[in-house]
C-alpha cells in the first residue's frame, strides 16, 4: 500500500513540475513579454493568463503539500512553508500591473498581488531553512535539505539585489528595457520550487 508521504511527494513533484513546464511554455505562447526585463507574473495579462494563473496555484499547492508531508518529521518547524505557500496561490487571484506602470499610477489590485509575491519571494528561504533543519533533526536525509536550503537565499540575493539597484536608478518611474529583472526572478522561482522538489525526492527515498 502506497503511503500517505509518498502520495505527497508524487503530487508536489507533479506540481512543482507543471509550475516550470507551464513558465518554459508560456515564454513562447506571449513572446511579447521579454524575459530579460519583464516579470513572470505578467504572463499573467496576457492571452493565455489562465496558464500562468495555473502555475501559481501548481506551485503553491506543492510547496504545501511538502509542508504537510514534513510535518511528520519537522513539526512545527515545517509550517513556514504552508505560510509562504499562500503567496503564489494568492497571486493567482490578483493580476499584477504591467511593469512600465508609473509607481505613482499602480493600482489596488497590483498592490494586493506584490504583498503575495513578497510573502514567498522574501519568505520561502527563511522558511525553507527551518524546514531543512527541522528535518534534520529527526531524519538521516534531513541534513541535504539543511544544506540545500542555502540556495534559495543566493536566489534571493540575486532578485534582491537588482530590484534595489534597477530601482535607485528609476525612482518612481516604471520599470523598462533597462531594468533587468526579469531572469533573476525567473531564476530565484526555479530555485525554490527545485528546492521543493528535492524535499519530495528526500520523502520518495
Amino acid at each position: 500500500m502506497v503511503s500517505a508521504s509518498t502520495v505527497a511527494a508524487l503530487y508536489s513533484l507533479t506540481a512543482t513540475g507543471l509550475a516550470v513546464g507551464l513558465v518554459v511554455l508560456l515564454h513562447f505562447l506571449e513572446p511579447e513579454f521579454e524575459p530579460s526585463w519583464r516579470t513572470l507574473s505578467e504572463y499573467s495579462l496576457g492571452r493565455y493568463g489562465v496558464l500562468m494563473r495555473a502555475a501559481f496555484l501548481a506551485g503553491g499547492t506543492g510547496v504545501i503539500v511538502v509542508a504537510v508531508a514534513l510535518s511528520e518529521s519537522a513539526w512545527p518547524w515545517s509550517l513556514g512553508l504552508a505560510l509562504v505557500a499562500l503567496g503564489p496561490l494568492g497571486a493567482a487571484f490578483f493580476d499584477t500591473d504591467p511593469i512600465t506602470t508609473p509607481r505613482t499610477e499602480m493600482s489596488k489590485r497590483n498592490n494586493v498581488h506584490v504583498a503575495f509575491g513578497a510573502l514567498f519571494i522574501l519568505g520561502f528561504p527563511a522558511a525553507a531553512t527551518i524546514a531543512g533543519i527541522g528535518a534534520a533533526r529527526d531524519s538521516d536525509v534531513g541534513p541535504l535539505l539543511a544544506w540545500a536550503s542555502v540556495v534559495p537565499w543566493l536566489g534571493l540575493a540575486w532578485f534582491l539585489g537588482t530590484s534595489i539597484w534597477y530601482g535607485r536608478s528609476t525612482g518612481t518611474q516604471g520599470g523598462g528595457p533597462e531594468v533587468r529583472i526579469g531572469w533573476p526572478n525567473r531564476a530565484s522561482m526555479v530555485i525554490y520550487l527545485g528546492w521543493v522538489s528535492l524535499a519530495a525526492v528526500t520523502m520518495l527515498r
